[in-house]
């Protein structure tokens, strides 16, 4: 009788310490971080109107843009610093406060300079928020489920990339943009509100701004195939809307949804593998799968079901590379310095957008968009061999720093 007392006490407190991804604490960070990308989702394609309903033109709305992305990465080392010396909750809030405030600050807005000042304000904001809130849902989760954990996590950021939008435009179509601006400030006050009843804050140690405490080298080997990967997946967000209407294939809202619910899948099929060290064959799978979506995007026989065949390759490789990439950075960086390793990977996912955007442009004038797309490929197939030679040759540093 003793033993089998002390064999059913032994299991249930087995069953007590295993670890688990779904708290109270998590679930709220992903609500937060899911109110984050709908604040930026919603915005996304009805500022361009907002600004040509102020007299702005497509440059106007090009500036725009691109200050919002260049805030973006100015502030996510900083953004770093803060959430690794001040607190995952404080910075969040700060952050939050401000998505809240940038929507009113178009709400008033008369001319054009003021929404464009907003507007880059804006992209500060929202990467404090991403980077602090992306830290703060690291450490809630057991380290042997971290990866699982972040493909989850990341799933809130999928979910608005398909909701958002649609709401964004029926918002302005329906009520008009003050409707629209009050609506983003109202999730950024409902994430505060969520926030401040997450109990587990991780304690910081204050610590002064250096150059060396904004970045962590040890995401870098992640960071460098995440800017590769971005170059050509970013292209292909940004230019399949404009060479789907080309090639007469109609809107690309479609091809939007089955990216969501391709990202979405495989988050879910692949959660296990992202903790089992297979984080090789994940980057070299989902960088394969990014080729072939490209390449089933140009075929000249292709029709609408290949259109949506490309659309599900390309939101699976997502699915399967983003997480495991940020999944590796946070795991070879010290617990204390999370924060910098996400500022330090995010910033390569924002230049990655940027430098392809620039790069694919110049080729779309020059040899059009099937010959853009084909080139864009080339650092698809670099990514997975720039993360291998950046480990090696980090791991060949330490080495000789230790001898």
């Amino acid at each position: 009788m003793c033993a089998v007392y002390f064999l059913l006490h032994n299991m249930n407190t087995k069953t007590e310490q295993k670890p688990r991804i779904w708290t109270g604490d998590f679930m709220k960070i992903v609500i937060v971080n899911f109110f984050i990308f709908v604040n930026f989702h919603a915005l996304l394609p009805t500022f361009p109107f907002f600004v040509e309903s102020l007299g702005g033109d497509a440059v106007t709305v090009g500036v725009a843009t691109a200050l919002f992305s260049l805030a973006s990465i100015i502030a996510r080392p900083f953004a770093g610093w803060l959430t690794d010396t001040r607190g995952r909750c404080v910075t969040l809030i700060a952050g939050l406060a401000g998505l809240s405030l940038m929507p009113l600050g178009y709400f008033f807005s008369l001319g054009l300079a003021v929404p464009v000042f907003f507007r880059t304000l804006h992209g500060a904001f929202h990467a404090t928020a991403s980077n602090s809130s992306a830290t703060w849902a690291a450490d809630l989760l057991p380290k042997s489920k971290l990866g699982e954990g972040l493909g989850f996590y990341g799933l809130s950021m999928a979910l608005s990339t398909a909701v958002a939008p649609a709401f964004g435009l029926w918002l302005m179509n329906g009520f008009g943009f003050r409707a629209l601006f009050l609506a983003a400030a109202a999730v950024g006050i409902a994430g505060i509100a969520i926030g401040l009843s997450v109990h587990k804050r991780p304690k910081t140690a204050k610590a002064p701004l250096r150059l060396g405490s904004l970045f962590e080298k040890a995401a870098v080997p992640a960071a460098v195939s995440q800017f590769l990967y971005m170059t050509a997946y970013g292209v292909v967000e940004v230019f399949v809307a404009v060479y789907a209407v080309s090639r007469g294939l109609g809107e690309a809202g479609s091809y939007f949804i089955s990216m969501a619910i391709a990202t979405v899948l495989a988050r879910i099929i692949l959660r296990k593998a992202m903790d089992a060290r297979h984080e090789g064959w994940l980057v070299h799978g989902g960088n394969a799968l990014l080729v072939l979506s490209i390449i089933l995007l140009v075929l000249p026989a292709g029709g609408h079901l290949t259109f949506l065949a490309s659309g599900l390759a390309a939101g699976f490789s997502f699915g399967a590379v983003q997480p495991c990439l940020q999944t590796t950075a946070v795991m070879l960086s010290p617990e204390k310095k999370r924060g910098a390793a996400n500022s330090t990977f995010f910033i390569a996912f924002d230049f990655g957008i940027a430098a392809g955007g620039f790069i694919a442009g110049a080729l779309v004038k020059a040899f059009g968009y099937e010959k853009m797309f084909l080139t864009m490929t080339a650092p698809v197939v670099l990514s997975p061999a720039a993360l291998a030679l950046s480990v090696r040759c980090q791991l060949h540093g330490s080495r000789r720093e230790q001898s």
